[in-house]
């Protein structure tokens, strides 16, 4: 699926962006296992941690770190759709250090827990009938910068009668001024940038 959107943008910054930094960092990533596997009880007790020091274990990391900004990538192949989310954390909580209080430590944990719940950050149009299979989301923190990762995957029925991606999170964080969505699939590429107010991308 990544090299497929390699090949329309030419770049793999479609569905991860590289650091540009050197240097060991702590990923901590918050994960929520298939809906299926807890069809009784969505979205309870489905929560795990984990931490390495391997990025790539987490998702993909910012290439270019502009506060105020962020980047949503949509990648359609056959009948599964990838979100990847990524902003600046100064963005959404405030700061982009390690957390050093209990409070700044529930504003990471509050932040994860707001983005891993499906349907919480994007709405599709219904005649795709698109549910979600896996979510995850994470921070990783290095040399003073730091940034939320997040990637949900569904499975559609009907992925060509996708026609809009509503980004539902943007009125929540007031310093998100704006989002770079980008959407590509075997037949489809689409591209806008998101702000409040605008929060549709349009599939065409």
């Amino acid at each position: 699926m990544r090299a497929f959107t390699f090949l329309f943008f030419g770049t793999a910054s479609v569905l991860f962006w590289a650091a540009g930094c050197d240097g060991q960092q702590e990923i901590a990533t918050k994960s929520m296992v298939s809906p299926s596997e807890k069809a009784e009880t969505p979205g309870v007790e489905t929560h795990t941690y984990s931490r390495s020091s391997n990025p790539s274990e987490a998702g993909g990391r910012l290439e270019a770190h502009e506060h105020g900004h962020g980047r949503l990538a949509i990648a359609v192949d056959r009948e599964q759709v990838t979100f990847t989310f990524e902003a600046p954390l100064a963005s959404l909580v405030g700061f982009e250090h390690e957390a050093e209080t209990p409070e700044q430590q529930a504003a990471l944990d509050a932040l994860k827990d707001a983005f891993v719940v499906p349907g919480n950050m994007v709405a599709i149009n219904g005649q795709a009938s698109c549910l979600p299979i896996t979510t995850s989301s994470g921070t990783h923190i290095s040399d003073g910068h730091g940034a939320l990762e997040v990637e949900h995957v569904y499975s559609c029925d009907n992925p060509a009668a996708i026609e809009t991606v509503e980004f539902l999170m943007m009125g929540s964080y007031p310093s998100l001024e704006s989002i770079e969505a980008i959407y590509a699939s075997q037949t489809t590429q689409s591209a806008a940038q998101l702000r409040p107010g605008n929060t549709v991308l349009e599939v065409h």
